[in-house]
């Protein structure tokens, strides 16, 4: 079993096929560098460059970061950066990253918040002890303060900013936590911290210990899953518009194809002919469907009408008999009624909530027609319920005797 990464495994989970043709099958494509991963990678160098030379006791100025980050653009730079909008320019994002170093210069100035240990520090995760689960990977930058106090810091070009749950669940940092708690034998605490650049806004997040644990253990499955798979099928996602394996993956191999055909050769190709044939039958049926629904709504009204005019429950025909039932059904707040939240705090008052497993419509109905629930409860939740008025028809065939 060889050494996983983060972005390995991360390949896995978004989409298996990737993984494939990544890691097992080891295709190579020729993939253009994007103006985002540039932009970020120069950002990236620049905070590189100011905390490996405070490791030497030399403080750049402001000015001596900007300037390195402009000739390190100017010399990396090449005319096959891919840069997708077209309302942008290369001027704006070297701009942008521009911003995002003078941000930060400002905000940590002068740089003694903690004591840079390394930057770009490569570290091995033992995930079981015993060498056979180990996943690698490269810390943006590892601090120390005073008390047994570790800091893994990442840096984020990215233009969004991740909502709380994503950082509650990102298993990167903490995977390099495990590696840095067993690496340091006096660490007390270890903080991961996320500096979304773009935002000049830092995240800080501290595991406890039975967090990293229960990672560990997901990251043991996850290998496990991977080292077990026989198919690794395609999981599509709005990732795959970046994906540089689309020419031959099975989902956009076809369309690649066509790209490459004239008109006549489109129109005349059997994949198209066949889907354009298949949808146009779907659509047909669909509109078949519909028309029967209203049909038979219109029929059901005038059926219940008829039976109120002659006062009658039950009404027969030659084939089968149609009996109307009028009665009153309970409703209570649906999901997006503001209601439903204080409905949902009287049920765990008394004690109901895991009865009724969420908002049990059924059973909470069943309660209340039972009058099995004491009266000062039964008010308090009635006065959440609404009553609509319903009608049904149970249609019973002669031959089969059956309701329908």
């Amino acid at each position: 079993m060889g050494i996983y990464s983060y972005s390995k495994l991360n390949c896995y989970l978004q989409c298996p096929r990737k993984y494939k043709f990544a890691y097992i099958d080891k295709i190579r494509t020729e993939v253009k560098e994007t103006i985002e991963s540039f932009t970020g990678n120069r950002v990236h160098d620049t905070l590189k460059k100011l905390y490996r030379d405070l490791m030497y006791e030399k403080l750049n100025s402001l000015e001596d970061l900007l300037d390195f980050l402009r000739r390190e653009w100017e010399r990396k730079w090449n005319d096959g950066i891919l840069i997708t909008s077209k309302e942008y320019t290369r001027e704006n994002y070297l701009k942008m990253a521009e911003r995002f170093i003078r941000d930060y210069y400002k905000r940590y100035y002068p740089f003694n918040q903690s004591r840079t240990l390394a930057v770009e520090e490569r570290i091995l995760i033992d995930l079981d002890g015993t060498g056979r689960y180990k996943v690698q990977g490269f810390i943006d930058r590892l601090a120390y303060r005073d008390g047994g106090i570790y800091e893994i810091h990442d840096y984020k070009t990215n233009m969004t900013l991740p909502v709380s749950e994503y950082l509650e669940n990102d298993i990167q940092l903490p995977l390099y936590a495990i590696g840095v708690k067993k690496r340091y034998h006096d660490v007390k605490e270890i903080r991961l911290i996320w500096h979304f650049l773009a935002f000049d806004k830092e995240v800080e997040i501290v595991k406890s210990d039975e967090e990293l644990e229960n990672i560990k253990r997901k990251v043991i499955d996850i290998i496990e899953r991977i080292e077990r798979s026989e198919e690794f099928p395609a999981k599509p996602s709005a990732l795959c518009e970046w994906c540089e394996y689309k020419p031959i993956c099975g989902e956009f191999k076809h369309r690649y194809r066509l790209e490459e055909k004239t008109l006549d050769d489109f129109l005349s190709d059997k994949g198209v002919q066949l889907v354009d044939r298949y949808a146009d039958l779907v659509e047909r049926r669909e509109r078949f469907l519909e028309d029967i629904d209203k049909e038979i709504e219109k029929v059901k009204k005038e059926l219940i009408d008829f039976a109120e005019r002659e006062g009658l429950d039950t009404v027969y025909g030659t084939k089968a008999r149609a009996r109307i039932v009028k009665g009153k059904r309970l409703i209570f707040p649906r999901r997006d009624d503001e209601r439903r939240e204080k409905l949902k705090e009287v049920l765990k008052k008394h004690n109901l909530w895991e009865e009724l497993a969420d908002i049990d419509v059924y059973k909470l109905s069943k309660l209340l027609r039972e009058g099995s629930l004491p009266v000062d409860v039964e008010e308090e939740i009635r006065s959440y319920q609404d009553v609509e008025e319903v009608e049904k028809v149970y249609l019973s065939r002669f031959r089969e005797d059956k309701e329908s």
